[in-house]
């Protein structure tokens, strides 16, 4: 299947709600949740809250706009864009119910972002880009609607790591397209970015319940153990950013700055 062709199958099975639901595919960060998840999600909001320059605000594969909801408050030009009509018509509503009227939601393909070249002064895009084939045009993209100076919050996933073969194997979660961390790098600096900040998460694959060989390392315990904090920062945190082990760390959170 070539890349046209896979775009369009991806689109349609999130259009047809058979790879996450409108009502379940955002949740709410939460610092001190018992679920791993919603404390990583904590982290990466506030990494947006940390980074982030006055001007407009993009949350690139928005989905229902929960994120951009909870980051309201940081511009007064914030947009949310993603290519399922659902999630974008569910993130209006919500946003309006809310009376944020400084939030607006527009269909749009992370590999062609339907705004002006130097429109944006901070973008982030939070479990999406390691789904979608050709991460460099999405790169590109982002280096383009960048204003100089201007920062990305990007959630990306490395294939060199135990997350990616579990999934690639024993999941039934949407295709994958995770590449080397090298490569990763190397792409954003290509596209004229600059790597201010960069932290690694999962070392483990936390969520895999396959292959059975690998249980001691699956178990869900390792989750409850992995979100705890040493220091303001979580075990797992700590433990996938060690030397020789953060170049297997499945979840990248770069900060990347677009060069003047």
């Amino acid at each position: 299947m070539n890349t046209a062709s896979t775009d369009k199958a991806i689109k349609e099975a999130y259009e047809a709600g058979k790879i996450y639901k409108t009502s379940t595919i955002c949740a709410h960060a939460d610092r001190n949740s018992p679920e791993y998840a919603r404390r990583q999600l904590w982290e990466k909001i506030e990494l947006v809250r940390k980074h982030a320059r006055p001007g407009r605000l993009v949350d690139l594969c928005c989905a229902t706009g929960v994120h951009l909801i909870e980051l309201a408050d940081l511009s007064e030009d914030a947009v949310g864009i993603d290519f399922t009509a659902a999630f974008i018509e569910k993130a209006k509503t919500d946003a309006a119910t809310a009376g944020l009227h400084n939030l607006r939601f527009m269909e749009g393909d992370a590999k062609a972002i339907p705004l002006d070249d130097g429109s944006v002064s901070t973008l982030y895009s939070f479990s999406a880009l390691y789904v979608i084939p050709d991460l460099n045009k999405v790169i590109s993209e982002v280096g383009r609607v960048l204003e100089p100076s201007g920062r990305c919050v990007l959630d990306l996933g490395n294939s060199r790591s135990l997350n990616t073969y579990c999934v690639s194997k024993y999941t039934e979660l949407p295709p994958s397209f995770h590449l080397p961390l090298p490569t990763i790098l190397k792409m954003l600096s290509d596209n004229g970015l600059s790597v201010v900040e960069h932290r690694a998460f999962q070392l483990l694959p936390l969520w895999a319940d396959r292959p059975g060989w690998l249980w001691p390392l699956l178990h869900p315990k390792w989750k409850t153990l992995m979100g705890h904090r040493v220091r303001d920062r979580m075990i797992d945190e700590w433990i996938s950013n060690l030397p020789g082990l953060k170049n297997f760390a499945f979840r990248h959170l770069i900060v990347a700055e677009k060069r003047s």
